[in-house]
């Protein structure tokens, strides 16, 4: 019993339970009902969700010429309104979460940071753009790819972001305390 202890208290539990906290803290701010206490969320995601549409709208009017965007919402051959959500925040919250709660120096976790979140809004550009023209050629699809494909891809995506992020901080994933390794010599 007193191995099952050290197990749970080891690098791994202490991993899991410092990324639930910072998980749970990112998220909650981000999804916290604002304007129930008296607080117009609209003034701090507004100019943040328009940049996203303005970035997007860039990167499509390279392939459509009659887009434009107005405030957070892209028109052209399909219109779309960037909202929360969109932004695939949760996804950026659940990589920062991992990548800081990692046990690797602070420079290098950093490191990680600064490279790893302008990627994953690189690719979420992409998914936008990939969206609009599934909206603008395949309108019966774009619910699936919207809530369905580009998700679960995305979240794949940013799995991978940490895994490399994490072997190039110095060290493998924490192992599961329930798991333990293999040994390949019995």
């Amino acid at each position: 019993m007193v191995e099952g202890r050290a197990a749970a208290s080891g690098p791994g539990a202490r991993f899991a339970a410092t990324f639930l906290l910072l998980a749970a803290a990112g998220l909650g701010l981000y999804f916290f009902p604002w304007e129930q206490v008296g607080l117009d969320s609209g003034r701090v995601y507004g100019p943040y969700l328009s940049a996203y549409a303005r970035m997007t709208g860039v990167a499509l009017r390279l392939f459509d010429p009659t887009v434009s965007v107005a405030g957070s919402t892209i028109n052209g051959r399909f219109a779309m309104q960037i909202v929360r959500s969109c932004d695939a925040m949760e996804v950026n919250v659940l990589f920062a979460a991992a990548v800081l709660a990692f046990p690797a120096p602070w420079a290098r976790r950093g490191t990680a940071l600064a490279a790893g979140l302008p990627a994953l809004v690189f690719c979420n550009v992409a998914r936008l753009c990939t969206l609009y023209f599934v909206g603008a050629y395949l309108p019966a699809r774009f619910d699936a790819a919207h809530y369905e494909i580009w998700p679960l891809a995305f979240l794949v995506l940013a799995t991978v972001a940490f895994l490399v992020a994490a072997r190039w901080m110095g060290a493998s994933p924490p192992q599961s305390p329930t798991l333990g390794t293999l040994d390949a010599t019995r």
